[in-house]
């Protein structure tokens, strides 16, 4: 089925009334760029007239075709109905009674949720929660953080009702997506207890100021020295890993610091171990390309489509211009579509739904 990549607004129409009309198009996978020619005056009133579900979201960047866009919106029209609703998290009590008055009818004992939230509100957080409390691991999660690099909530989250701030969309389909999930972060700490926590700012470890503990051991691991100017470039290559019960890692972004207290792009968890990661090119493109391998072990290679990547905005400004060696790496012979995130939301199988930094999610549809 055939993706549309329109670069100015009258494209964007014609292109959705192509969908419109295609009998075989059940849904749509809109990705939109932070571009003044689809501001949310123009476009709520074309997607409030679209008959068919819409899911998606505004994005710094979005991946078309294995190259990366900073304007223009893409277009992934879907062959399966998506049952799409938006929330607002301002509803956080009443998350349960709208899932049961919008799903429990009919709803499959299995499937695929595409999910996009507004990354810079604390109340996604919670409505992810809510989500895996109510449809459980017999559904496949693939999404992520929709906004923008003013790290500001905006109408970022889209839907048949419009562009939507503070919010966030899912739509669920009977489908079960093939996801594959990696990082190619490696820890070069034994594991260490963050020990006073506000939501995603961590101010002690080991009962220490979080910042001097962090500085040792990044300083002597690297060499380098942080000074007030240059922590973000550093701290780049040097994320953190919060252990889970499974062993898995969930990477933790950080990106500034205050009076010795880290603030993270998401939650940690008062208490929660945690390693320092680092990792360099060959590990991230080892990881992106395990991420591929995990989702296409359970697809036949040799299938037409293409394959739909959520990839972090933060390996772009880590790996620079070798960024398109990942998407590469990701795409082999298939076609590449998607978008760059902050904080990419997604579980396999049995584990739970989880949002993750700096991570590679790969998935496919037949």
């Amino acid at each position: 089925m055939k993706a549309f990549y329109s670069v100015d607004f009258d494209e964007f129409v014609e292109n959705l009334k192509q969908i419109e009309n295609d009998k075989d198009a059940k849904s749509v996978l809109i990705l939109m760029t932070d571009d003044e020619s689809f501001t949310p005056k123009l476009v709520d009133p074309i997607l409030q007239s679209f008959s068919k579900s819409i899911v998606g979201g505004v994005f710094s960047e979005i991946i078309v075709r294995c190259a990366i866009k900073s304007s223009g919106v893409l277009l992934l029209p879907l062959p399966f109905d998506l049952k799409s609703q938006v929330f607002s998290f301002d509803d956080e009590p009443n998350y349960q009674s709208k899932f049961e008055s919008n799903y429990s009818a009919n709803l499959p004992e299995s499937g695929s949720i595409i999910i996009f939230t507004d990354a810079f509100v604390n109340g996604k957080n919670q409505f992810v929660e809510s989500l895996y409390d109510f449809f459980g691991n017999e559904f496949n999660f693939i999404g992520g953080g929709s906004g923008t690099s003013s790290f500001k909530s905006s109408k970022s989250v889209v839907h048949n009702s419009g562009m939507h701030a503070n919010s966030a969309v899912i739509g669920l389909t009977e489908e079960c997506f093939s996801i594959g999930i990696a990082h190619g972060w490696n820890p070069i700490t034994k594991p260490m207890k963050a020990t006073e926590v506000e939501f995603n700012e961590v101010k002690s470890i080991n009962w220490e100021p979080a910042f001097d503990v962090y500085k040792q051991e990044v300083e002597e691991h690297s060499g380098l020295v942080f000074d007030q100017s240059n922590f973000s470039e550093i701290a780049k290559s040097y994320p953190i890993g919060l252990i889970k019960i499974d062993g898995e890692t969930v990477i933790r972004d950080p990106f500034q610091v205050k009076d010795k207290t880290i603030h993270f792009l998401d939650l940690i968890d008062n208490g929660q171990y945690f390693s320092i990661m680092h990792g360099d090119v060959q590990s991230l493109l080892a990881g992106a390309n395990e991420a591929k391998e995990k989702c296409l072990s359970t697809f036949d290679v040799a299938d037409n489509g293409y394959l739909f990547c959520i990839d972090c905005s933060s390996r772009v400004k880590f790996l620079d211009e070798i960024f398109v060696e990942e998407l590469k790496e990701i795409s082999g012979n298939q076609t590449l579509y998607g978008a760059l995130t902050f904080g990419e939301i997604a579980n396999v199988g049995d584990s739970f739904l989880e949002i993750y930094n700096k991570t590679v999610i790969v998935a496919k549809w037949k």
